[in-house]
Parts: C-alpha cells; structure tokens; sequence
C-alpha cells in the first residue's frame, strides 16, 4: 500500500505514531461545548474520522449514544485512552463510506478535521454518505475549513472555496447556523466555521441497478 496517500490508514498511522498531528485540539472546542449545553436532549451521534476523541466523552456526557469511527487504528487506540474503557466498545477502526452502521439513522453527525481530510473527489460521497446516515432534520454539525482565496492548496487539510461547501450540500441540508471560530489551532486559524445543517426530504438519488 502507498503509506503517502490519504486515504490509506497508513499515512495517519504513521502521523499518531510520530506525534505529527497539527490538527489535534487537544480537548472540547468552544462551539461544541456552547451547542451541547443548548442541545443536552440525548440522541444518536457519529463521529466519523474520531481522530483522539476528545469529543466523544462531552456528547456522552450530555446524554447521547456515540458511535466513532477511525481508518487509523492509531488513532482509534489514543481515543480508547481519552474516552476511557466504558466508551471504547463505541470507537471503531473503519472506513466511513464502507462501514455498516445498522438501519437506524443517526441524529448528530459530528464533523472535525474529517472532510478535509479527504481529496475533493470524495465531497460528494461524503455529502450522500452523510445524508443517508441522517434523519429527517438531523443535524449535521461541526467545524468547515475554508482555503482563503486563489489557486488550491496542496494537502491535507483540503478547504472549501468560498460558496463551494454550499453548492455541495444544496437541498440535501438547509444551513442553519454559520459562526467564526475563535479558538482554532494554528493550522486552521481564521479559516475554520462553526456549521450547523438540518437534513432536509430531499430523496437521495436511486443507486444504479446491477445486471
């Protein structure tokens, strides 16, 4: 397997193992601890691409089911460590897009530092992974990376052009809160958004019948 490329678990595996992880918070970022304290109803929540996990203890805490997942198995052990052993049978090593997480949709989806991790190719299965894990009006939540303005960056991370994250979740997810973020680590800083969007009805289209 090519250990360079991103989408193998071996090029974060080997990033956790050396302590190269520029994007690790190191704990509950602002935005989600001000939404949980208006938000403590419970519920199910997924957190795809858990990283260490920091924020999979705060959700427990306020009431809900967690489900986190991580292609690296480095990254799935540290978040065993953060969240603790009553929360690791929760945190799983999987590939999102592939998992099988069961028929019953989720609430919550969590996003931080996952989708721009992913090459730009991959948007759109991320955005109709995400909405067919989704309830109606589930909330899909969390933190967006925005490149500032000119020829695309090399990553990861992989920003959003301005008005390009919008283009991508148009009529699957209505935008329903949008905040700077204060407290980004360095790698992000002045390029992250609070986001949060409500799954609407809009039907994903019907996969390709097979011969």
């Amino acid at each position: 397997m090519d250990s360079t490329h991103p989408s193998h678990p071996e090029f974060w595996d080997q990033r956790y193992q050396s302590g190269q992880t520029p994007w690790d918070f190191g704990g509950v970022p602002a935005g989600l601890s001000s939404y949980l304290r208006h938000h403590p109803r419970g519920g199910r929540v997924l957190i795809p691409g858990c990283g260490s996990g920091y924020e999979i203890k705060a959700f427990a805490d306020a009431g809900y089911a967690v489900t986190a997942l991580d292609l690296s198995p480095a990254a799935v052990a540290r978040a065993h460590q953060v969240a603790g052993p009553a929360l690791a049978p929760n945190i799983l090593v999987g590939d999102f897009f592939a998992h099988d997480f069961g028929a019953v949709p989720f609430d919550v989806i969590y996003e931080r530092t996952f989708l721009c991790s992913l090459l730009p190719e991959r948007r759109e299965a991320y955005r109709n992974r995400v909405a067919a894990l989704l309830r109606h009006r589930g909330s899909l939540l969390g933190y967006f990376y925005y490149q500032p303005p000119g020829p695309a960056e090399a990553g990861p991370p992989f920003g959003f052009a301005w008005g390009a994250a919008d283009e991508l979740f148009a009529r699957y997810f209505l935008l329903v809160k949008d905040l700077p973020v204060a407290d980004s680590v360095p790698l992000f800083a002045g390029r992250e958004r609070w986001q949060e969007r409500s799954r609407t009805a809009f039907a994903l289209p019907a996969a390709p019948r097979t011969a």
